[in-house]
């Protein structure tokens, strides 16, 4: 659950009249134009739809914009005034980002998403990604941590990989970017998802995982405002299951025990040995002195019987039970471990502050952001502080300068031995511990590495920082009428510090580690972007509109890092890696040095006939210095479209009644490439030290691979776009995309003296189909309800394996019985015809509650010997030792299992189809409402 806060703030002259401007749906409308027909002024709203007008009583306000229809209002009072402005009809002035430029929706042949911006105006998010979750059709967003400040898996149609793995490719502002992290979605003024091949062919090699174009917010020409948003969020962590306590934990854990050890006499040590269910644990020793679970591990749990040693603690909490086992009496102590180690609600804090302005000469936008988010797991934070100034300026009039600064510090600080186990240990510990010492300490428990996590949080020193700059600048000339150049340069440094250091800290009971082990690393990143484009648009004989675009690109990528490490420290206060011990292996050190570089030549062409007739062609030439023998590749695309609206007939047939507002039908097809996770020097082959005879020398430890090409895509995709009743959008899309050549690893026979190779070496399919749908319920001036939905369906297939002699050219796998065919078949792993995702298990039939259950159930399964497989107990009982190695008890409580091929043998062929490790279904729906100041949104996500 999260509570926001907004606070704005506008520096406006003092006037009679003010108000807001939005569209049907409560979003704000900037610059749209307000009148004061009686009195002849003029103002425009600002980014927040704001206005400030000049009025008295009866004076007659007129509001325009561009794609609206227009509205007048005579006042009849002073107060404030909120207007919602309804479409023309057709949102043709939409303006959608391509590659290199922008075009207007409805001139939109390729298949391009545009992020609802008001998701980005609600919640508290560390970065943009998330909030694509559920917005775009066809994008699945996977959160994998919870860590503050993580960025989800973001996947599009499916992904490229066997895996169904492969990130989009991010660019901010023109500057490709490593990812998500770290930009402030407050300064994002839209974001334009390109899915389809004709779209993102003018970004080559790639963008054959789909792009995500980050346009950031810039400054806006009569408009002059200072805001101040402040929001605030509470994250809570969800458990949807209840825990035992600690009285049911031990009559369960014992007699669960007692049970197993029917048939493994040797368990049932366990109901007398030291642990969190056993009775081995003391209170005191011999002369009387209450042990430290600290310093002994007999100590850490609260399990005993009751005696006279122990009574005491009766009234220090504890209480009392009866063994199911024994039926003596048991004292215990409940300790809920996520007391100490988790928030309950851990707070996140945002904070923008924006100024915006411009006139005709100059534009400007700037803000500073800070983010601080807590982690549930105490100790762990993320903190961030991020800048930016975008600036316009018009030196001469055929000459602009467009200027770009971004500048984000972050730090974090992750929960110590990785999330996960953090987790598991914080949820998953036995509720029997006794949590403190006599002195009041917390116990550390079995070990650090599995007991409270947040008694050594202080002796781990963990201090990790990253800081990005990017500066960007570009002139536009105009050449000539409908002729322009533009030539940019952009700049991005990424360096991140990460410092380690252990003080002396409690390993398990009565193990203290005084190590002092320090360690620290530093990497930097700078990538460095050239290019220059030409752009020429026109109109021949009023009805032929030409956008034409052509350009040059260089990409040079410089990674630079080193990493060191040392121990013994002369005290905890000192993690400076110089004061380290100079002995023999007690340091390290290691550096590395990365570049690689990528130039592009590439073009585009739009054409429209009178706005009906569209077409689009795209060329893209890619030169990787990855690669060796095959560094070039050519990726074109061509792309269709059809605004049937736009034709004279539509008027007085289709869209006589007006029902149909908006028709489109648009196909495309285009190629991208890709070389997956090609390192710079992959292709070249790698040589390690190795000893012979004692002797030390170089040996290859990976072979070379110079005639590694690019994998090769090609999509086809077919869509429809239309508008109905002036209220409902809705989009429908298929596509179809086949890589060849896909980069995989292939595994090469014991005498070929390596274990791998990667090859060019299989064919892949993704198909699928999209909807998106947007209605405008209610459209009033003081309420507006709105609801959007969308959701895609995607299947893979492989297409080809490289020949290896097996049925399908599998590639691992296992068999299963098929009851249509009664016969086994090979499934998983990878082979042709099949998802390369499918998961296979076996199906739980209920559990056995009753003695009858656990006879009728044994009746079904086959006592053979030699075989692993359950039987009765009574049968059980009977075997010989070596006889029970071999079998399995059934037991009250264990599960039912189906024989998927009768055999009576429960084993690997009875496993059954349960789905897919890669949702096929993904999508989401969201409610927007607004009553006139005040808002109101849900939006939800899935995946199936």
């Amino acid at each position: 659950m999260a509570f926001i806060c907004c606070l704005s703030l506008a520096a406006f002259s003092q006037t009679a009249l003010k108000g807001t401007v939005t569209d049907p749906e409560g979003s704000p409308l900037v610059g749209v134009t307000v009148t004061n027909q009686t009195q002849g002024q003029v103002t425009k709203t600002d980014e927040q739809g704001e206005f400030s007008i000049q009025a008295k009583l009866s004076d007659v306000i007129a509001f325009s914009s561009l794609g609206y229809q227009p509205y007048k209002q005579t006042l009849e009072n002073l107060g404030s005034l909120r207007i919602s402005l309804n479409p023309t009809g057709e949102d043709l002035e939409e303006v959608v980002v391509l590659g290199y430029g922008s075009i207007k929706k409805s001139n939109l042949t390729g298949s391009v998403s545009r992020l609802d911006k008001r998701v980005l105006e609600t919640g508290v998010r560390s970065n943009p990604a998330s909030a694509l979750a559920g917005t775009i059709p066809g994008l699945r967003v996977q959160q994998t941590s919870g860590r503050p400040g993580s960025v989800p898996n973001i996947v599009l149609r499916g992904g490229t990989t066997y895996g169904g793995g492969g990130s989009p490719l991010v660019i901010v502002d023109g500057l490709i970017r490593s990812g998500f992290s770290d930009i402030n979605q407050d300064d994002i003024e839209s974001i334009d998802v390109l899915k389809d091949a004709s779209a993102t062919a003018i970004y080559g090699a790639r963008a054959s995982n789909g792009v995500v174009l980050i346009t950031t917010k810039r400054g806006k020409e009569g408009v002059s405002n200072i805001s101040l948003k402040s929001k605030i969020g509470v994250n809570s962590l969800n458990i949807p299951f209840e825990f035992l306590d600690a009285k049911d934990y031990l009559y369960w854990s014992r007699k669960g025990v007692e049970t197993s050890g029917m048939y493994q006499p040797n368990q049932l040590n366990q109901l007398t040995s030291v642990g969190p269910f056993g009775t081995g644990n003391k209170y005191k020793d011999a002369d009387g002195n209450i042990l430290d679970g600290n310093k002994v591990s007999n100590a850490v749990w609260s399990t005993m019987f009751l005696d006279d040693s122990n009574r005491e603690l009766l009234n220090q909490g504890y209480q009392i039970m009866i063994d199911p086992v024994t039926g003596k009496e048991l004292i215990y102590k409940d300790f809920d471990y996520t007391d100490y180690a988790l928030r309950k609600n851990a707070i996140t804090q945002d904070y923008n502050l924006a100024v915006q302005g411009g006139n005709e000469k100059s534009k400007y936008y700037a803000s500073l952001g800070k983010y601080y988010e807590q982690g549930v797991p105490i100790g762990t934070n993320y903190d961030r502080l991020t800048f930016i100034l975008n600036g316009d300026y018009k030196i001469k009039p055929w000459i602009t300068s467009n200027s770009g600064l971004n500048f984000a510090n972050t730090k974090w600080r992750d929960a110590i031995n990785g999330e996960g186990n953090y987790m598991t240990r914080a949820l998953g510990a036995p509720p029997t511990m006794r949590g403190f010492n006599a002195n009041g300490d917390l116990l550390v428990g079995r070990d650090w590495q599995d007991g409270n996590p947040a008694v050594n949080n202080d002796r781990f020193i963990r201090n990790n920082q990253n800081q990005k700059f990017t500066m960007s600048q570009a002139f536009v000339i105009d050449l000539y009428k409908g002729l322009s150049l533009r030539t940019s340069g952009n700049w991005f440094i990424n360096q991140t510090n990460n410092e380690s250091f252990n003080r002396d800290y409690l390993a398990s009971p009565g193990n203290w580690v005084r190590t002092r082990n320090s360690s620290a690393s530093y990497d930097k990143i700078l990538n460095q972007t050239y290019n220059a484009v030409l752009n020429y648009k026109t109109t021949i004989a009023e009805k032929h509109n030409v956008d034409a675009m052509a350009g040059w690109e260089f990409f040079d990528s410089y990674n630079t890092g080193f990493s060191a490490s040392g121990s013994g420290a002369p005290s905890d206060d000192f993690m400076d890696l110089g004061l380290t011990s100079t002995e023999a292996n007690r340091r390290g050190i290691d550096s590395y040095h990365v570049r690689n570089r990528i130039t592009s030549f590439f073009g585009r062409l739009n054409y429209d006939y009178d706005q009906r007739y569209l077409m689009t062609l795209t060329l893209r030439r890619d030169g990787y210095s990855n690669l060796l023998n095959n560094r070039w590749g050519t990726f074109p695309g061509v792309s269709l479209g059809w605004n049937l609206h736009n034709e004279e007939f539509f008027a007085s047939s289709i869209g006589a009644d007006n029902f149909i507002n908006t028709l489109k039908l648009r196909a495309s097809y285009g190629a991208n490439g890709n070389i997956g996770g090609i390192g710079a020097y992959t292709l070249q082959g790698t040589y390690g030290t190795s000893k012979y005879d004692g002797n030390v020398g170089y040996a290859m430890t990976s072979l070379s691979i110079p005639n590694l090409k690019w994998e090769s895509l090609i999509t086809k995709e077919v869509g429809l776009e239309t508008r109905l009743f002036n209220r409902l959008d809705l989009s429908v899309a298929y596509y179809h995309r086949t890589t060849s050549d896909k980069i995989a690893t292939l595994l090469l026979p014991a005498s070929a003296g390596f274990t791998s190779i990667t090859t060019n070496n299989g064919d892949m399919q993704n198909q699928g189909v999209e909807i998106d749908l947007n209605y405008q319920a209610i459209r009033a001036n003081d309420f507006t309800l709105s609801f959007n939905w969308n959701t895609a369906y995607n299947k893979n297939k492989i297409l080809k394996l490289p020949y290896n002699g097996v049925e399908n050219n599998r590639q691992n796998g296992f068999q299963v019985y098929n009851p249509s065919t009664m016969e086994l078949e090979w499934v998983g792993g990878l082979q042709e015809g099949q998802d390369p995702n499918v998961a296979y298990a076996y199906e739980a039939l209920g559990i056995i509650r009753t003695q009858q259950d656990l006879d009728n159930y044994a009746l079904q399964l086959k006592d053979l010997i030699g075989f692993r497989t359950l039987v009765h107990p009574d049968v059980f009982n009977a075997m010989t030792a070596s006889e029970k190695a071999l079998h399995y008890p059934l037991a009250l409580g264990d599960v039912m299992w189906r024989d998927v091929n009768n055999d009576g043998i429960i084993n690997s062929y009875d496993r059954v189809y349960m789905g897919n490790t890669v949702p096929r279904w993904t999508g989401g729906f969201g409610l927007y409402s607004t009553y006139k100041d005040f808002s109101l949104s849900a939006r939800f996500d899935y995946a199936l």
